[in-house]
């Protein structure tokens, strides 16, 4: 047996070469280095991560199927098949939501992403639960986050038209406030973030009215930020608004890492609160809780009874813990984690190198403490990808490289074997065939590439469930008999 590390360049993709690709571009001598050796191209998207054909991957569908060695049907198909099929409108929980709406005159409160990109929300269920919940409800209250990310960067104003066409013949349904995701779907404990988009919901402090928001967001486009960062607002409303214990809070975003924060912000109000899926709060009831993935690779190591650690830095923490272990929080036995809080700006443009160099420290004290299996996420391709800005995407590519460089000397000196992949590509598409910043995740392949005491011969494509098997391989230890990938090494 050998000991293993997985890196995990977050953002990392292979696209055509352009003068915008920064992944092409950027003067990194190692990876360029890496992709001479034969190496695999792994879809990274669509239904090869359990969401649809044509729908970008991400984070945490990408470390999912990179865990579970399996494609793991994700959270928005279940939603889908169920609006499909009529399920929805029959859910049991919902029905005795809406009765008790209607018995306690109550109001609703619907909180989500306006964004249809499957990635964190999608706006058309929202549109949905207005239709169901309007003959119910006292009052229906939208409390919009605007995208930005995984949408165009200016997409709001797209967005605000349709909603407001939608909720135009629904005399009870008003829009009550707009919000940034960077503010309202925060992930790194910075809880000012998270009160002031708390506040703009709930208190009707700092106003405009309806008619105004298309202007209120052409301003804050106008002042150079983008749909990720407009600042929270309350907006005025017709009916008198105010929240009572007998109200409900609607979460309609499904993905839970980014409700975290405002979620439990939220609680008090002592409201009853609904989530589409699994949110890390007692109180909540979930449509759609999270199922934990078995037999994933970490379990599997656990259950050989080998040494394993997880490096990343805090925007990424979830993605290689709880997700890669398969929607378990807790770590497995003999599982240890090193936790790197990533730094506290508003974009990530302003800290190009994150916080690069600790985890390549970290991951090096772990390989010389001879951890049987090292898992890391260097998060830099992704979260400069999505700031938009080339020039710092470079850069922080050039940096990752001198990290990385280090990391795969200490492994290989060690005699550690290593495979280098990503969860999906960002990178290395930085503008839209108009010309604007490109912020999105992208439907390119990712490299996989092994490295040893020998050279590896590689098949030429495959997926990201593959990556398991593939470190089993290399690791020399029997194949998780659960995995449905297949190793991509050819000369064993």
């Amino acid at each position: 047996m050998k000991n293993g590390l997985l890196i995990i360049l977050d953002g990392y993709g292979e696209g055509k070469p352009d003068k915008f690709n920064a992944v092409d571009n950027a003067f990194t001598p190692t990876l360029k280095t890496l992709k001479l050796l034969s190496h695999s191209l792994l879809e990274a998207s669509g239904e090869a991560v359990g969401v649809f054909n044509g729908d970008l991957g991400g984070s945490e569908v990408g470390h999912m199927t990179i865990g579970a060695g399996r494609i793991i049907p994700s959270t928005i198909k279940k939603i889908y098949d169920d609006f499909l099929n009529g399920e929805f409108e029959k859910n049991e929980k919902l029905a005795k939501i809406f009765a008790d709406l209607k018995k306690n005159k109550s109001n609703l409160h619907l909180i989500g992403m306006m964004s249809d990109k499957n990635v964190h929300s999608n706006i058309n269920h929202a549109y949905k639960i207005i239709d169901m919940a309007k003959e119910f409800a006292n009052h229906i209250y939208l409390h919009l986050i605007t995208d930005g990310r995984d949408t165009d960067p200016y997409d709001s104003l797209k967005y605000i038209v349709d909603v407001k066409q939608k909720i135009k013949g629904v005399k009870n349904c008003e829009i009550a406030s707009i919000s940034g995701r960077a503010w309202a779907m925060d992930r790194e404990n910075n809880w000012d973030r998270t009160l002031k988009a708390y506040n703009a919901m709930f208190k009707t402090k700092n106003c405009i009215d309806a008619d105004n928001i298309e202007a209120y967001l052409q301003n804050q486009h106008k002042e150079g930020k983008n749909d990720q960062f407009i600042e929270p607002v309350h907006v005025n409303t017709k009916d008198n608004f105010s929240v009572s214990k007998s109200d409900v809070l609607f979460f309609f975003n499904f993905r839970e890492d980014r409700l975290r924060q405002i979620v439990k912000q939220s609680t008090e109000l002592e409201c009853g609160i609904v989530t589409m899926a699994n949110v890390d709060s007692a109180d909540t009831i979930k449509l759609y809780p999270s199922v934990i993935v078995k037999d994933t690779l970490c379990e599997y190591l656990s259950q050989l009874n080998l040494s394993q650690i997880k490096i990343s830095e805090s925007t990424k923490y979830a993605h290689v813990t709880y997700f890669l272990n398969g929607g378990r929080e807790e770590p497995f036995d003999r599982e240890d984690r090193i936790h790197v809080p990533s730094f506290k700006v508003e974009n990530f443009a302003d800290t190009p190198k994150m916080r690069a160099k600790e985890i390549a420290d970290e991951t090096i004290k772990a390989i010389n403490r001879n951890y049987n299996a090292i898992m890391v996420n260097f998060s830099n391709p992704d979260m400069l990808g999505h700031t938009g800005d080339y020039e710092a995407v470079v850069k922080s590519l050039e940096f990752l490289d001198e990290c990385l460089k280090r990391v795969l000397v200490s492994a290989l000196k060690n005699n550690y074997v290593v495979l280098v992949t990503a969860d999906h590509g960002n990178a290395e598409q930085m503008r839209t065939a108009e010309g604007q910043p490109h912020m999105a995740h992208t439907l390119n392949k990712v490299m996989c590439v092994a490295l040893g005491d020998r050279e590896y011969k590689m098949k030429k494509f495959g997926g990201l469930r593959d990556v398991a098997p593939t470190l089993l391989d290399l690791m020399e230890l029997k194949p998780n008999k659960a995995f449905e990938g297949k190793s991509l090494i050819l000369n064993k």
